[in-house]
């Protein structure tokens, strides 16, 4: 099953830059901008992919702090988003939806970054050329919501000028953090403008905010976790997804076990949902891992594996043309297997 999955041309629609770079990659990342390649620095990269057994969702958010000093240059966010298009890459990714939160430091405004990001993305057509990659800028709720409006103005503005690569908006960061009201109006702005909007929702379990979201509504729902049986029902009729991110959710505490994920429910339920990585980096694993986690946790086949792709493959936010020639990938791989 692995080869299977390996080889199965994905679809990965929920991944953040700064947590999908793998223990290689901060390792590579490090040696071409700061030249440090020592023994400390690779044990300091072995222990942010390393989790304790009491692990939880404010101490994943703290790891994210060491990705962010790589990435303080301009070299540094450069060469950080080719290796996660490259790693990727490397695991038969077909089409990526990535998200990253615009950061302003004494080396760049919020706008370089994400200038940054999107010409390598560009740069990286050339070098990657079997996979499309897209931008979610996100907004993180624990900033101001004045950072927020200046993330929509920013996305909005840069969608006008590469509307195939910028396609939507992100909610995300600490949902212990913030309040979703206080991010609507931003939120609202986006929608009206066109882009599509992901938000993480149910993350943990507040079941007001959770109800304000999906009152307000959603291209996509992040985790999910949280979701009751009506919410489910909700989803479903709106044909709303929900990204779910096994290895992420059950490392950083919000779901007891694999078996106990609610992606169980949701595939009982027939509701829409896609398998996502969330930040292959900090928990150490890839969408083929994520794929053979499901099938082998819920017993599910090569056609399971093939239907969920294809879900994923309806529910991106590619335009119909980059979709047909997504689904004639995993088409024709499935017909190449037959004739072996």
């Amino acid at each position: 099953m692995f080869k299977f999955l390996k080889e199965l041309p994905k679809v990965e629609l929920h991944a953040h830059l700064n947590g999908s770079l793998n223990t290689n990659s901060l390792r590579d990342l490090a040696e071409k901008v700061y030249g440090n390649t020592s023994e400390e620095f690779s044990q300091l990269c072995a222990r942010f992919v390393d989790f304790e057994k009491d692990s939880n969702l404010d101490k994943c958010f703290e790891k994210f702090a060491f990705v962010h000093e790589l990435t303080s240059t301009a070299e540094g966010l450069q060469y950080a988003t080719e290796l996660v298009i490259r790693d990727f890459a490397n695991d038969n990714i077909q089409y990526l939806e990535l998200r990253t939160t615009p950061k302003a430091n004494n080396n760049y405004l919020r706008r370089d970054y994400l200038r940054i990001v999107l010409d390598t993305i560009k740069k990286g057509r050339e070098k990657y050329p079997n996979i499309l990659v897209k931008l979610l800028p996100s907004i993180n709720r624990s900033e101001p919501v004045a950072v927020a409006e200046e993330t929509v103005a920013l996305a909005v503005e840069f969608a006008k000028t590469d509307p195939d690569l910028v396609v939507g908006i992100d909610l995300s960061g600490n949902p212990a953090q913030g309040k979703f009201t206080d991010f609507s109006g931003a939120l609202n702005l986006a929608r009206k403008e066109g882009l599509k909007l992901v938000i993480h929702c149910a993350e943990i379990d507040n079941t007001s905010e959770i109800k304000e979201m999906l009152a307000f509504g959603m291209s996509r729902c992040g985790h999910g976790t949280y979701l009751s049986s009506e919410d489910i029902a909700h989803m479903k009729a709106a044909d709303i997804p929900i990204e779910c991110c096994l290895t992420s959710n059950v490392k950083s505490g919000t779901v007891s076990s694999f078996e106990e994920h609610h992606l169980k429910q949701l595939m009982e339920a027939d509701a829409p949902k896609v398998v996502c990585t969330d930040d292959s980096g900090v928990f150490d694993t890839t969408l083929t891992n994520e794929l053979l986690l499901v099938a082998e946790t819920f017993n599910l086949t090569r056609d399971h594996c093939i239907d969920l792709t294809m879900e994923a493959v309806k529910h991106s936010f590619a335009n119909d043309e980059e979709r047909q020639q997504m689904a004639l990938k995993v088409e024709h791989y499935v017909n190449s297997l037959k004739s072996e």
